[in-house]
């Protein structure tokens, strides 16, 4: 009876959210370039009459007349939408846009497309049934759900440019053909995929990590990772570091060559300190010698409970020194990396620099180090 209750009261809070959101469709063909244009009310129409904006929490409507380019970073204001495609609907987001789609997204109806050259994050699933899906450029396209394609319908998929990311955290299933990949952008599938064609799952794919991390017990470090699926994996190795500058390899795991199976990895760092702080590094070596370095996590036995989930090696940087980011656990959100310099020109480095930024990057003076994390952002200063 009382799991019951729980799920009732769930599902009527869910319920309640989506029918009070307000619905809202662009007044034609729109272009959003700044906040003050998101909230000129000749930009939209309001679905139950009279005029008003999309705020949080609410509903945008894609049609032929009612189409969408979102310039803007939706995110920095916390302005998550939901999405919904009619016939001809289209959306935009373009290099300076970004978006957080709560739910999930269906394209379904007849010539809808979407093209992602900025950040677009989906809070559910990826349905797509008919149309066009188009990631490249440096655009970023990541599903916290699952991606489907069926064989119902028509359109082209494509990914392409090597700034480019297209992950997935559940399962990829493509029934109507196989994405046309170009220019080595990056692809994560977390869970199992597969396609009707082609070899997107079999090649395109490298080691899929979908947890890293270290806690402590019992007096000794346990390290812990899993992958989801495995191509061409010899071992693994793990690296320990009490300064960022001296790194020991500690321990070497045996890979599974090629598995699209899940698979659990753990082992345990009796030699850590226990007094400062512990830096570990995960190494995957393919059986040519070609070698992956993920994130670095760090481990402090005295103050873990109160080290913050992104930090970074230092904030002065004047001797040379290199800025590294460090996480207490590596939990695989999408992340951007980006340098503001003193003369306010902005440098986006996330896929340049992955984790360890260079002294170059940074200019003489006070910088500003922005680090989006998941849903969080994080913010240093940098003395050069």
């Amino acid at each position: 009876m009382k799991i019951t209750t729980i799920l009732n009261v769930f599902f009527w809070a869910i319920l309640s959210n989506t029918l009070f959101a307000e619905q809202y469709k662009p007044n034609g063909e729109i272009t959003i370039n700044t906040l003050e244009e998101w909230q000129n009310t000749n930009n939209w129409v309001r679905i139950a009459g009279g005029s008003g904006i999309p705020t949080n929490n609410d509903e945008i409507i894609l049609s032929s007349n009612a189409k969408l380019n979102l310039n803007y970073n939706l995110k920095n204001d916390n302005l998550n939408v939901y999405l919904t495609f009619e016939d001809d609907g289209f959306l935009q987001v373009s290099t300076q846009g970004a978006v957080f789609v709560l739910g999930s997204i269906i394209m379904d109806k007849n010539n809808v497309e979407m093209k992602v050259f900025g950040d677009l994050e989906i809070e559910g699933d990826f349905q797509l049934d008919n149309g066009n899906l188009f990631v490249k450029d440096g655009g970023n396209l990541m599903i916290n759900g699952n991606f489907l394609r069926t064989d119902i319908g028509s359109g082209q998929f494509e990914i392409g440019g090597n700034t480019t990311s297209f992950s997935v955290e559940g399962y990829f299933d493509d029934q109507h053909n196989s994405p046309y990949v170009y220019n080595a952008p990056y692809i994560s599938i977390k869970g199992s995929c597969s396609t009707k064609s082609g070899t997107f799952c079999s090649e395109d794919l490298p080691v899929v990590l979908t947890a890293f991390n270290v806690t402590y017990s019992h007096g000794n470090a346990v390290i812990r990772w899993s992958t989801a699926s495995e191509q061409n994996n010899k071992l693994f190795e793990i690296y320990r570091s009490k300064d960022l500058v001296k790194w020991e390899l500690i321990a070497k795991v045996e890979g599974q060559g090629n598995s699209y199976f899940t698979h659990q990895y753990q082992w345990t760092d009796t030699h850590l300190n226990q007094s400062g702080r512990n830096y570990y590094q995960l190494h995957q070596i393919d059986f040519d010698g070609a070698r992956e370095v993920f994130e670095t996590l760090v481990l402090e036995v005295q103050h873990q409970s109160s080290l913050p989930e992104v930090l970074i090696s230092t904030n002065s940087i004047s001797s040379g020194e290199s800025v590294q980011v460090l996480y207490r656990n590596e939990k695989f959100n999408s992340k951007r990396i980006i340098v503001v310099h003193s003369d306010g020109k902005v440098i986006d480095c996330t896929e340049e620099v992955k984790d360890l930024i260079p002294n170059q990057t940074f200019s003489t003076g006070i910088n500003i180090l922005l680090i989006y994390y998941g849903r969080e952002k994080y913010t240093f200063k940098i003395l050069k």
